[in-house]
């Protein structure tokens, strides 16, 4: 069975009782060594001070067990302990989602009509978390998909891509979630017009790069668009010079390596009627090895809600409300609230 990697004493029993024994040892001969010189701990209280020393010693072994206790979906005695949802709710991420006609319906990717994929981009990309709704399974493309991905792997943002859809009748119900960059090396494998596509837009776009921003054209103070230079290599760099700067501030277009791909997703693969629908069953074929389904359910008991909670080795996990998607929250959050909840029960 392999280890899990986030655990609160990650070794074998047996240095856990050498462990305990060795600090045990320790603390007796630091003990001692301080009665010996300072006259600390006075007589009356050596009891005390020789039952928290071995107390204290146990700890090893006692986190050991509470691995085990948590590994095998037992509880730790929580009682009436709630992970109150309300009080962590501004930490929570909800995401933007994606409409979903820029994800397969109207015009394709190569048209002059789609300004509206990248002005949704370009909304996406100013959030944490992009939610998309696959719904019956006839929503999304790949191409569409692809170009998302590909622009929030480059950008750094959204890092978190938050994946629903329509199961037996329920609307957005959660599947699962993965980072760009991960769910981009799964997606480039699916077809390899698609690795070209992206390298070739890549590389095209990185050429415009190397030049500042236009200078306005006297006494309009307006901006031209700028051919292609001479050294630049490519029919994607040099036959889309429109596409590079923009002719009303004259600076470069943040978004172009995406325009580009999308017209070169749409010329190979869309207009030749190559595009794939996502479905759910689909997006588990494409995504499995990476995508995270774990999910704590408000309608849970509250015994299971903590033992997901503990199994869990993701950052983040999706809270859902009887299987729809609610928000993406950081379990370091979830933790904090159940050690709130455990004090505020030991003072009550």
């Amino acid at each position: 069975m392999k280890t899990p990697a986030h655990r609160f004493w990650p070794f074998t029993p047996k240095i856990s009782i050498i462990s305990a024994v060795i600090l045990l040892i320790s603390l007796l001969l630091i003990t001692g060594t301080l009665h010996s010189t300072t006259g600390w701990p006075a007589d009356t209280s050596s009891n005390t001070i020789l039952i928290g020393v071995f107390l204290l010693s146990l700890l090893p072994v006692i986190l050991a067990i509470l691995d085990i206790i948590i590994e095998r979906g037992g509880t730790i005695g929580y009682g009436d302990l709630k992970i109150d949802f309300s009080k962590i709710q501004q930490s929570a991420y909800s995401g933007f989602t994606v409409p979903a006609n820029i994800g397969v319906r109207g015009e394709h990717v190569a048209d002059s009509g789609t300004s509206n994929i990248l002005d949704t981009l370009r909304e996406a990309t100013s959030s944490g978390v992009v939610v998309i709704d696959l719904e019956d399974g006839h929503a999304w493309w790949e191409t569409r998909l692809l170009v998302l991905i590909a622009g929030a792997d480059r950008l750094g943002k959204p890092d978190k891509i938050v994946f629903l859809a329509t199961i037996e009748g329920r609307e957005q119900t959660f599947v699962g979630w993965a980072q760009p960059k991960e769910l981009l090396q799964q997606l480039l494998k699916e077809n390899p017009q698609y690795l070209k596509s992206f390298y070739a837009s890549r590389a095209a776009a990185r050429q415009w790069e190397l030049l500042p921003p236009l200078e306005p054209v006297q006494p309009y103070n307006n901006y031209n668009i700028l051919p292609a230079q001479p050294w630049m290599q490519g029919a994607l760099a040099t036959n889309h010079t429109w596409m590079a700067f923009s002719t009303i501030s004259g600076l470069p277009n943040e978004l172009l390596t995406e325009q580009l791909l999308q017209h070169e997703l749409g010329e190979n693969i869309e207009n030749k009627g190559g595009a794939k629908h996502i479905s759910m069953v689909h997006l588990d074929e494409v995504f499995k090895p990476i995508l995270i389904k774990q999910q704590i359910d408000k309608s849970w008991t509250d015994e299971k809600q903590t033992s997901t909670l503990f199994s869990s080795e993701a950052a983040f996990i999706v809270i859902t409300e009887n299987g729809r998607y609610s928000s993406l929250l950081s379990t370091q959050s979830l933790y904090n609230e159940v050690l709130r909840g455990m004090l505020n029960t030991k003072k009550s």
